[in-house]
């Protein structure tokens, strides 16, 4: 009982109705406009290229999923019904009446483009991988196949079909996702598919909400789609999204009551304002969710340093995570496995049922491992030289950057340089391609199941930053994409999650989120979402009387 409470709980906290006060701003002809921050500057809005949660988070306001995660559920959105066949290979989708913000119809064939782009070796979408269960996706996106062998088919304006290689228990939420929202073939034919999403005129957008104005390195404005399907129930106007990537001018910028929500929030911001939580005039949710942050080695490190073994140990067990938390963060949960708290195993929450297994490496001597890797790599009595690459400039990721390179230096007895990205965008495409040796980076729930943060790490998916390889840890996940037995999918991942973070360590845990939300008290209906969907939902909220 006292699990099924918990996963009850933990499915809802973090999608509570929740209210707003002084920031909310309605405009002169009564128009209900909120705002809120973005985090990083989006580099495109393009639906097939959408790779992380700020892009994810606009786009799917933009955009409409065959299903949207409503309140925590599975919810028909662009599909008005769906169905399998027995032996679920086939699943056919009725779609709604929906229209773009320009008026035109949407139809089946602009989801099997979309699809058809997710493999497109030009659009390069980082989740592909993800989607090899779509019959044909992985031959495309490998040079292979064609992309009308894709198995996605229009059977009329109003019918999709998709055809899986294999049944896939958790594929109906993999339909969350940005990249698997409609856009006609008409915008990304001939050099416009890998250049869409570049500019806001050009744009199919079929969501709730349309991007009005986005200024690069500023803002990006949302108005309310009227063709949307469900348009009489979209009460927000406007939301206004100002570009803030450094904390503390986010917290003034709430302080000021310039913004209606703020997400990841510090504890001791939340300190800062007990007095207004406890008044009412700020509400504040709290609860895990299913989000990490791990260092990332370069396995194929071509300096030959973080392709071995014993050094990736060293490195991860040579610094303190509940000092890092504590003083460093002052937020999130020191982690000792891959997989977070909140992440569901069927009916149970993965890690009631299996311990983190990382606690056993950390008993080893990083000084020893150290000396062992660099006499396997012909270095031993060298001082060893290495290159941490820091996320962007932000005072933030300054510190924690400064935090490692002095716990490692103190030690290990090594040099670690700082590089700085000149932005999230540039870092995340410097690391896709393996232009680093070491960094810290992490990864948020797509769905909620284990697979989502275990698939990342098989051989030569588009989302491995670490480039990290095993036959066995490969054999283990692959097993638990068609395995329907829960018990033996949780021992599985439980044995993979074993081999990523402790025997091979390819990649070091560091810490869970554990996200505190602000919000003033009159904006109701909005959806924090854990695994699935945008980080934040608009498409419910409204302002009370």
């Amino acid at each position: 009982m006292k699990r099924k409470l918990l996963s009850a709980l933990l499915a809802t906290a973090m999608t509570m109705t929740v209210v707003a006060g002084t920031g909310i701003a309605v405009s002169a002809d009564g128009e209900a406009v909120v705002s809120t921050v973005m985090f990083s500057d989006p580099d495109t809005m393009d639906p097939g290229r959408a790779d992380d949660d700020q892009k994810n988070s606009i786009i799917l306001e933009c955009q409409e999923s065959l299903v949207r995660l409503i309140d925590g559920k599975l919810t028909n959105a662009g599909a008005e019904s769906y169905e399998t066949s027995e032996d679920g290979l086939t699943w056919t989708f009725h779609l709604r009446d929906n229209k773009y913000s320009d008026g035109t119809p949407v139809v089946a064939a602009d989801y099997v483009n979309s699809i058809r782009r997710v493999f497109d070796p030009e659009v390069n979408c980082h989740n592909a991988g993800i989607f090899y269960c779509i019959a044909g996706g992985e031959a495309f996106n490998t040079g292979s196949g064609a992309k009308e062998d894709v198995g996605a088919k229009a059977v009329d304006d109003k019918t999709l079909e998709i055809t899986l290689t294999e049944p896939i228990p958790y594929f109906a939420q993999l339909l969350t996702f940005a990249n698997i929202t409609p856009v006609p073939e008409s915008k990304t034919e001939g050099e416009n598919n890998s250049s869409y999403g570049a500019i806001v005129e050009d744009l199919a957008q079929s969501g709730p909400y349309y991007i009005s104005e986005w200024t690069r390195g500023s803002k990006v404005v949302l108005k309310k789609n009227p063709n949307y399907w469900d348009a009489e129930n979209i009460k927000l106007d406007e939301i206004d999204m100002i570009l803030a990537q450094d904390e503390n001018t986010r917290q003034q910028l709430f302080d000021q009551g310039q913004i209606d929500l703020l997400r990841n929030v510090r504890t001791e911001y939340v300190d800062q304002l007990q007095s207004k939580i406890d008044s009412g005039e700020v509400t504040l949710i709290s609860g895990p969710q299913p989000r990490n942050s791990y260092i990332c080695f370069n396995n194929e490190d071509p300096d030959g340093v973080f392709s071995n073994e014993n050094i990736r140990k060293a490195f991860a067990i040579a610094f303190d995570r509940e000092s890092y938390v504590k003083n460093v963060l002052k937020k999130e949960q020191a982690a000792y496995g891959e997989i977070p708290y909140g992440t569901a195993i069927g009916d149970d929450l993965f890690r009631d049922l299996y311990e983190e297994p990382m606690k056993e490496l950390l008993e080893q001597d990083p000084v020893e491992l150290l000396n062992k890797g660099l006499e396997e790599i012909g270095k031993s009595g060298e001082t060893l030289e290495v290159t941490f690459l820091q996320r962007n400039s932000d005072n933030e990721t300054k510190v924690a950057a400064e935090y490692y390179q002095n716990q490692w230096q103190t030690k290990l007895g090594v040099v670690v340089n700082i590089e700085t990205a000149s932005d999230n965008s540039s870092f995340n495409n410097q690391v896709s391609k393996g232009q680093y040796q070491i960094c810290q980076t992490g990864w948020g729930a797509d769905y909620n199941d284990p697979m989502t943060f275990m698939q990342c790490y098989t051989t030569g998916d588009g989302n491995n930053p670490a480039f990290f390889s095993d036959s066995e840890y490969d054999e283990l996940v692959n097993a638990c994409k068609t395995e329907s037995d829960m018990k033996v999918r949780g021992e599985n991942f439980a044995k993979a999650e074993k081999i990523l973070t402790v025997d091979k360590c390819g990649i070091s845990p560091v810490t869970f989120s554990y996200s505190n939300v602000v919000v003033n008290p009159k904006l109701q209906g909005v959806y924090i979402n854990g695994a699935g969907g945008p980080s934040v939902e608009f498409r419910d909220a409204y302002l009370a009387e």
